[in-house]
């Protein structure tokens, strides 16, 4: 009997565990709704919220991690589930039926549902803490970048060859592929079309083009490598480089690398890190070069090497016709345009920069471009080449315009802001009395040369000004002997260079990332006006005489140098304009002063101790570049003493100041500093204390260009357009009591909060009008900005 009891006691609770349960739904039916209620509604504004940070990371173009997109639709469902039952209309039936007592029955049953659901709310509600970010930013390569260019028209022979790369590309057998032809035929516009396929096809897990030119830069080719995969170097060397490179592009199944204009033959394996077949059977190579030789001696089968020809002469003159417009269909036009389409030989480069060139001009002027193009008919075609490049050359309009265009020829590959500080600095702008007038039309030259196909359009990102090769070879041409320019590669020194034959009267000497090991004790060219050295050794010495009786030197460019003081011949650089000392180790600067005239110093990305108070002196400088600097002390009364400045760049710097004690103290100095500065127009600075900011309101209030953070929780690098007016704010304070920062407020294009107070006040007194240009709104710990902004109306503003 005893064993009986106990056998029945141990078997009781779990027995009547389900009776209990049961019974619950009946007894807890109103609880049991009200809880299911009570969660509906929280996970409803979680969705809310999720759903909210989707749409900001979607317009800050990041993909939406699949994880969260499907919370998403759990969330609708359960909701949807959920509110059915809510809203059934059976709920009134449950208290009581036809005999006047409660339904039991369907109390039961809609009891027990309630609480099912409510139970997988507080489930899905649950896989919320799954997850931290919402999104992620895609590889380069899974973005399908745009390859528009002069030539966008279609032709039968090009797409059957593109169908023949691709093709091969789907071949097993094929692990390299070569393309060939002759420079302007279109292989850099083909292959690019070939990636955008091969891309939109998914034929390939990851697609990077690099170009390789006459001159190989390695570290070059592997930072665009591994920038499109989302690779970042920790290692100095290529051959580390490589060797990172290498187990990046094996972490791809699938990867098609596009090596455009090779030249000569390379190691991809040990120089560049593209694994070889053997090592990854996934990788494939497409090549181009101008011969098919250089693509066999990189073991490209010939049976895998396509040759590229020129256009036939229907398709020729179809081109010539889109880009000449309609001009050609005058009559008087008619015969004219089809002989000078026929003398471009069908090659796209000539078609395109003559029919662009043209397009504007009167019938004389075409005629004559006829006339000369006719009489080089029988040479050999880099020499019709040159000649017909020449010519669209001198079609433009302005000595400005041809200026810049052979700057940017003998300079190679540099962007906008670079180009700006030479441009200035040689004086080719005529009639500009500010930095921002010399920058508009800079950018207006840009375009025109882009109209007229003698510029690419290049990576808008980068903002480099891109050329084509020949192109690039015909401004070299005319650069060297109308300005006696000289743009050298040598391995050691320069004094094989100086000899007898030396052009003493030169303007110009380039040297870009040259192996220097030595330079001459003094140049001997008094007429020179540009020396660019972009070293590739950096413990060159540069002689403290290399400078004397230089005095018609206007721009100065010493990149990549460790100097432990500047050359004592700098007294002599009287009529100096632009000095640039980027990504240098610099010690004593102290003979800076010296420059009077100087109106453009650069530093940015050097190290060193301390500005050099000299600076001071400097009183007709104009534009000051400190950024990305590692300087770690500007003394004071320094910046406030340049009453000429209107450019002043202090983005990403980080200033141990001279006390360390009043970190606050000496931040603010420097802000009322920027106070005395009547002329200043752009601004970009960080101030990594959040604190009041009392002296910007009159100088903030004249910046028409600025990128601007304040507090600890910006990075610099977190600005995604470098173009845009950007604000960056943490703020300690209301930025009602701001009146400088609400200077900004009307022309920010570029918005980043954190825990900004008062921001509705600031809309009430501007009548709602604040953030008429805003472009992209970034908030954290600041929810309700969201919704002040789409209340103003701004639903196109990216949050």
């Amino acid at each position: 009997m005893d064993t009986i009891i106990s056998f029945v006691g141990s078997i009781a609770p779990n027995a009547f565990a389900p009776i209990r349960r049961e019974v619950s739904y009946l007894i807890r039916y109103e609880r049991n709704f009200t809880k299911l209620s009570g969660s509906v509604r929280d996970l409803q504004a979680l969705g809310e919220e999720i759903k909210h940070r989707v749409e900001a990371e979607r317009r800050n173009g990041k993909i939406i991690e699949v994880v969260v997109q499907n919370w998403l639709v759990e969330v609708n469902e359960v909701i949807e589930r959920a509110n059915q039952l809510l809203e059934d209309p059976r709920r009134r039936e449950v208290g009581c039926s036809g005999w006047s007592f409660p339904n039991l029955i369907l109390r039961h049953k809609l009891g027990k549902k309630a609480t099912k659901i409510a139970n997988d709310v507080v489930e899905v509600k649950g896989r919320r803490s799954d997850f931290n970010d919402v999104g992620y930013l895609p590889a380069l390569y899974e973005i399908a970048p745009s390859s528009a260019t002069c030539v966008g028209e279609k032709f039968e022979t090009r797409e059957l060859f593109k169908e023949g790369i691709l093709k091969a590309l789907k071949d097993p057998k094929a692990c390299k592929i070569g393309v060939y032809g002759f420079g302007g035929v279109g292989k850099t516009f083909l292959v690019n079309e070939v990636a955008d396929i091969a891309k939109q096809q998914k034929l390939f897990d990851a697609v990077v083009i690099a170009h390789v030119s006459k001159t190989p830069d390695i570290k070059k080719i592997q930072e665009v490598i591994a920038d499109t995969l989302g690779l970042t170097f920790g290692e100095v060397s290529t051959e580390r480089r490589a060797d990172r490179l290498k187990m990046r592009i094996k972490a791809e199944k699938s990867v098609l690398v596009i090596l455009d204009d090779i030249w000569q033959k390379l190691d991809l394996v040990k120089e560049v890190g593209i694994p070889s077949n053997k090592e990854h059977i996934g990788c494939k190579l497409l090549m181009t070069s101008r011969t098919q030789d250089v693509l066999l001696q990189m073991d490209v089968k010939k049976d895998f090497t396509f040759r590229l020809k020129f256009l036939s002469e229907l398709e020729t003159w179809s081109l010539f016709q889109s880009m000449a417009e309609d001009v050609v269909n005058d009559i008087s036009f008619k015969y004219v345009a089809t002989e000078i389409a026929k003398q471009c030989k069908g090659l796209p480069l000539l078609i395109v920069t003559m029919a662009s060139g043209l397009k504007s001009k009167d019938i004389y002027a075409w005629n004559d471009a006829l006339s000369k193009l006719q009489n080089v008919g029988h040479e050999k075609m880099d020499v019709i080449t040159h000649s017909a490049l020449e010519l669209s050359y001198n079609w433009l309009a302005t000595d400005e315009t041809k200026a810049l265009f052979l700057l940017f020829a003998v300079l190679g590959e540099y962007d906008e802001d670079y180009l700006l500080k030479v441009a200035m600095g040689l004086e080719i702008f005529n009639n500009i009395s500010t930095v921002d007038a010399a920058r508009n039309r800079l950018h207006t030259i840009i375009g025109s040369l882009k109209a007229s196909c003698l510029l690419l359009e290049g990576d808008k990102r980068s903002r480099r000004i891109q050329m084509h090769d020949l192109v690039r070879d015909v401004g070299i041409s005319i650069a060297c002997r109308n300005k006696d320019v000289y743009i050298l590669k040598p391995k050691t020194g320069l004094k094989e260079y100086l000899t007898v034959d030396f052009p003493k009267m030169c303007s110009q000497i380039i040297l870009n990332n040259c192996p220097l090991q030595e330079l001459p004790k003094k140049l001997d060219c008094p007429n020179l006006k540009l020396f660019v050295l972009n070293s590739a050794n950096r413990s060159l010495e540069i002689p403290d005489t290399i400078f004397d009786g230089i005095g018609s030197l206007k721009v100065l460019d010493l990149t990549l140098l460790n100097l432990s003081s500047l050359p004592t011949s700098f007294c002599s650089l009287t009529g100096l304009q632009t000095l640039c000392l980027d990504q240098c180790i610099l010690g004593n600067m102290d003979i800076i002063g010296e420059l009077k005239n100087l109106e453009i110093l650069s530093l940015q990305g050097s190290s060193m101790m301390k500005l050099p108070s000299q600076i001071r002196e400097m009183t007709q400088l104009r534009m000051l570049d400190l950024s990305h600097s590692g300087i770690e002390v500007i003394p004071p009364n320094i910046i406030s003493s340049l009453s000429n400045l209107e450019e002043l760049y202090m983005g990403n710097i980080s200033i141990k100041w001279e006390d360390e004690n009043s970190v606050e103290q000496k931040e603010n100095d420097i802000l009322a500093e920027l106070q005395q500065l009547y002329k200043l127009t752009t601004l970009e600075l960080q101030i990594h204390k959040a604190r009041p900011l009392p002296y910007l309101n009159s100088m903030f209030e004249k910046l028409q260009r600025y990128k601007i953070a304040i507090g600890d929780v910006w990075e610099w690098s977190d600005i995604n357009d470098t173009t845009l007016n950007t604000l960056m704010l943490k703020l300690d304070t209301s930025i009602s009591s701001e009146l400088g920062i609400k200077a900004l407020i009307k022309g920010v294009e570029n918005l980043y909060m954190d825990e900004v107070d008062g921001i509705q006040n600031v809309l009430y007194e501007m009548n709602g009008e604040g953030f008429p240009l805003l472009r992209h709104l970034h908030i954290q710990n600041n929810p309700k900005m969201k919704h002040i902004v789409y209340s103003m109306g701004r639903n196109q503003v990216h949050v």
